[in-house]
């Protein structure tokens, strides 16, 4: 399917947050190996609550006719402590103007079409139009297959690399905090 062929837009209604809560669930077990996890998918459990009646969040999803094949979200704040370091989280503890990426997720059979760098590019968009931000934040776990490779093809900026560190005591991971600016226009890679 071409690039062009997926809708990207703001999840509102009950069928895109259903779509997107279930893609996001779905690639933490295959890619993550841990799926549901509630202190670490709360936001999941309140899509509406959290990014559709919270006007300084949002969650964007590519879906073709009949499914959601790729979610990104914005949600205020940056990490907390634990489970990262605290120097970390005292770094962003001006939590209203921290914007954080997550969710970040794409079906196997729909990756390689740009949808993650769209559905990024659609979050930056609405984190510059808020106002109040002032950092765009993300982590991302090296574990997984072409995660630090697609961060690193954006113009992100490494904040720390937490392999190895103390606080990484988890095998599952192998976190790598970064920040994103602003003013970043990012463009399909056929067009950049």
């Amino acid at each position: 399917m071409s690039a062009d062929r997926y809708l990207i837009r703001r999840a509102t209604s009950g069928a895109d947050l259903r779509g997107a809560r279930e893609l996001v669930l779905d690639v933490a077990e295959r890619d993550l190996g841990y799926g549901y996890t509630p202190r670490w998918h709360w936001d999941l459990d309140r899509m509406v609550e959290t990014y559709v009646d919270n006007g300084r969040q949002a969650m964007f999803v590519a879906a073709t006719p009949s499914d959601v094949v790729a979610t990104a979200a914005v949600r205020i704040g940056g990490p907390q402590s634990p489970p990262h370091a605290a120097w970390l989280a005292d770094r962003y503890a001006d939590r209203a103007r921290v914007a954080q990426l997550l969710r970040v997720a794409t079906h196997p059979e729909h990756r390689r079409h740009g949808l993650a760098r769209r559905l990024v590019a659609a979050c930056l968009d609405f984190a510059r139009q808020d106002g109040g931000y002032r950092t765009i934040y993300l982590h991302t776990n090296a574990r997984v297959p072409g995660a630090e490779a697609f961060w690193r093809s954006l113009p992100v900026v490494e904040v720390h690399d937490a392999r190895g560190d103390a606080d990484e005591r988890d095998p599952r991971f192998e976190t790598i905090h970064f920040e994103l600016p602003l003013d970043t226009r990012l463009h399909d890679r056929a067009t950049a």
